[in-house]
C-alpha cells in the first residue's frame, strides 16, 4: 500500500511527511488511534476524524492472500499470445451528475482520486492497468505477468476497491460509489495500435464479458462471471443474479454477485451418491446444493484438484 497516495486520495497530502518520518507504513497505518495522530502533529479535529474514518476501513477482515510481487512496468513490446486472464472494470458511479453538480477543476481532482485508488491497489495485488477509460479503469491479472491465483488476485482487488469508496468520499464530502465487473477466461496479448502509438493490452470476450458486468451492476455491486466461480468454488460468497442478455454474446450467460470472501472447503468431503450410476451436471461448489437434486438414495464424494476445482 502506499501511503502517499492514500493521503492523496484523502486531500490530506500535507502529512506525507509526518507519516514518512514517523516510519508509519502499510501495517502500522490501521493500528493508528487517536492519540497517535496527535503525536503526529494532526491537530486539526476535522483532519483527525476523516482519518480515523478511513483507517476503519482498512481495518475491515479481509481473508489471506500472498500479494508480495514487484509492481509491474509497462511490458516491453511482444507478439501476439493467447493468455489466460481475469478482467476487471471499476467505473465510477454517476459521474455524468457530478460533472453537472461541481466545477472542473474539482471533478478532475475526483478522478485522479479515483484512479489513484484504484491503481494502488490493482497494482497491490498483482494486476496490471490497461487503461483509464473517460471514469472507468481496465485491470488485468494474469498478463503480462501470471502468478497462478489471478483470479483470487482480482477478487481481493475488486473487493478493496470497493470498499475504498467511503475513504474517498469522506475527502470530497461527496457521495462516491463505484460498481465492478470480473471475467476471466483466454485473451489475445500484444501490442496493439499504429507505428505512432503502440500499448500493450489484451483483447478477446472475456474483456467485453467484464465491461458489460460493470454496466448492469448497480451502485456498490460486484457482478462476477460463471468461470470466476468455478475457478474459486467455495471460497466465495455470492448471490444468483441468473441468466442475463449480454450484448455481444448469442446466449444469455449467468452472472452472480460478489458479497464477499468465503472459506474453502475441505479437500475431502463425503456426500451422497446415486446408488445406480446416473450422469449429473457439475455446478460450483458454493451452489452443490442444487446439484443433482432430484437423486434418491446417492452418495458421492468432491474431489478437489491441486487447481482448488
Amino acid at each position: 500500500m502506499n501511503i502517499a497516495v492514500w493521503l492523496k486520495t484523502l486531500g490530506l497530502e500535507q502529512y506525507e511527511h509526518a507519516f514518512r518520518e514517523n516510519a508509519i507504513d502499510a501495517d502500522v497505518l490501521p493500528r493508528l488511534t487517536a492519540e497517535d495522530l496527535k503525536d503526529l502533529g494532526i491537530t486539526a479535529v476535522g483532519h483527525r476524524r476523516k482519518l480515523l474514518e478511513a483507517i476503519a476501513v482498512l481495518r475491515a477482515p479481509a481473508a489471506e492472500i500472498d500479494i508480495t510481487v514487484p509492481r509491474i512496468r509497462r511490458p516491453i513490446a511482444a507478439d501476439a499470445e493467447r493468455r489466460q486472464v481475469t478482467v476487471l472494470f471499476a467505473d465510477l458511479v454517476g459521474y455524468t451528475r457530478l460533472s453537472r453538480e461541481i466545477g472542473a477543476e474539482e471533478i478532475h481532482r475526483l478522478l485522479e482520486g479515483f484512479f489513484a485508488v484504484v491503481d494502488g491497489i490493482v497494482t497491490d495485488h498483482g494486476g496490471y492497468i490497461d487503461k483509464h477509460i473517460g471514469d472507468s479503469a481496465m485491470a488485468v491479472f494474469g498478463a503480462p505477468v501470471a502468478h497462478g491465483n489471478d483470479t483470487e488476485r482480482a477478487v481481493h482487488a475488486a473487493l478493496a476497491i470497493r470498499d475504498a469508496m467511503p475513504g474517498l468520499a469522506a475527502s470530497f464530502s461527496r457521495d462516491v460509489t463505484v460498481h465492478i465487473g470480473v471475467a476471466c477466461g483466454q485473451v489475445v496479448a500484444s501490442d496493439t495500435g499504429s507505428s505512432g502509438h503502440r500499448e500493450y493490452t489484451v483483447t478477446g470476450d472475456s474483456v467485453n464479458l467484464a465491461s458489460r458486468l460493470t454496466d448492469a451492476a448497480k451502485a456498490g455491486e460486484i457482478l462476477i462471471s460463471d468461470r470466476v466461480i468455478e475457478t474459486l468454488s467455495g471460497r466465495l460468497r455470492v448471490e444468483a443474479v441468473g441468466a442475463v442478455s449480454v450484448k455481444g454474446f448469442d446466449e444469455p450467460v449467468r452472472v452472480w454477485r460478489l458479497t464477499g470472501l468465503g472459506s474453502p472447503l475441505p479437500d475431502h468431503r463425503v456426500l451422497p451418491m446415486p446408488a445406480s450410476p446416473r450422469r449429473c451436471t457439475t455446478w460450483p461448489v458454493a451452489v452443490s446444493r442444487h446439484a443433482c437434486s432430484a437423486a434418491t438414495n446417492w452418495r458421492s464424494s468432491i474431489l478437489r484438484s491441486t487447481s482448488g476445482r
